[in-house]
């Protein structure tokens, strides 16, 4: 095991040399130097450079990391030796790179501060997520108590007649716009039975040009965004007070018109089944567990480091170009953790 640990810390060193060596940092004052590994018995390095130790143990684990778990790649000596050198200059160059200071600079340090805490998140946090799970009882359950969140809403088809009055007009205008209305929902009921809006009638009566070539009907409207509709309130009431196809509303005066409605197709809410909502329903529950498993992990952290914050030069602290309107008072991510998919 003594050859797997110092495996280890020569990867770590050599890890902290490659993320400073590929973005091409500039050298700043030199570092503190690594503590000197102990000198292993004689039988269990093979190389040496400096006070660190390439060991046997360590050097199989870098043959089979490049060669796809096929050591015997490296069979003939001179290969072996090729990889040695290799491993060697990668160590030297680690050397050279904290003797230049550049595991010091700022970018460096949180390059390495990031993957180690994703590594960390990976073995704790992200381990214990891929343990949750849901049953399929409590996706059942969720149904049950929510299913009129599932449900299809309900919505009808209307037709209407809108005999416009000027909105200074005298009553007896308004009372003549309202006969001529009920004039023609009489005429409606002449029609043919397959008629189940007011047909060729809507030209003659209606003054909505959106409508009354298309037998007064202004399409289907949902029975759960009743107020979302910019028609007048008083159509709103009387299309939404219908509850049989072909029934006829009473007429009723609005802003600047007289209205009536017919009702021309009735769909009632319908209840969405339990198999065509169960991924949807399972996953959701499951994203929940997630994100409740990252807050109790986040507090868990942070209970468990010796914390101070000096909320007053927090707060003090002031941003060129912020205001306070913009800032957001929910958390930050638990570093490393991507946020659940909606």
């Amino acid at each position: 095991m003594a050859g797997s640990s110092k495996a280890k810390t020569w990867v770590g060193w050599a890890l902290a040399s490659a993320l400073g060596a590929v973005v091409g940092w500039h050298a700043a004052p030199r570092s503190i130097p690594p503590p000197a590994l102990p000198a292993p018995a004689d039988h269990e390095w093979v190389a040496r450079i400096g006070d660190r130790y390439i060991g046997a143990r360590e050097l199989l684990d870098e043959m089979r990391r490049r060669s796809g778990q096929r050591p015997e790649r490296f069979h003939e000596a001179a290969a072996r030796r090729a990889l040695v050198d290799d491993m060697l200059l990668q160590q030297a160059l680690v050397d050279a790179a904290r003797d230049a200071g550049l595991d010091q600079e700022p970018e460096v340090r949180r390059a390495i501060e990031r993957l180690l805490v994703g590594r960390y998140l990976e073995g704790s946090l992200r381990h214990a997520q891929r343990t949750l799970a849901v049953g399929s009882d409590e996706v059942a359950r969720y149904h049950a108590d929510h299913s009129d969140e599932y449900a299809v809403p309900g919505r009808r088809r209307v037709a209407m007649l809108r005999i416009e009055v000027a909105p200074n007009a005298a009553d007896a205008d308004w009372a003549a716009a309202a006969a001529r209305a009920a004039e023609a929902v009489d005429r409606t009921r002449n029609l043919q039975p397959a008629v189940a809006d007011f047909g060729s009638l809507a030209i003659e009566y209606s003054s909505d040009p959106g409508s009354r070539y298309r037998g007064g009907s202004i399409g289907w409207l949902s029975d759960v965004r009743r107020d979302s509709y910019t028609f007048d309130p008083a159509l709103r009431r009387i299309a939404f007070a219908l509850t049989a196809p072909g029934e006829f509303s009473e007429v009723v005066r609005g802003d600047d018109a007289v209205y009536v409605a017919r009702l021309i197709e009735l769909q009632p809410a319908q209840a969405r089944p339990l198999s065509e909502l169960r991924a949807g329903i399972e996953q959701m529950l499951l994203q929940q567990r997630y994100a409740a498993a990252e807050t109790a992990f986040r507090e868990a952290a942070l209970a468990a480091a010796d914390i101070e914050v000096r909320e007053d030069r927090l707060a003090a602290i002031a941003l060129p170009g912020a205001s306070r309107a913009e800032s957001s008072t929910s958390p930050p991510a638990v570093p490393g953790v991507e946020e659940p998919a909606p």
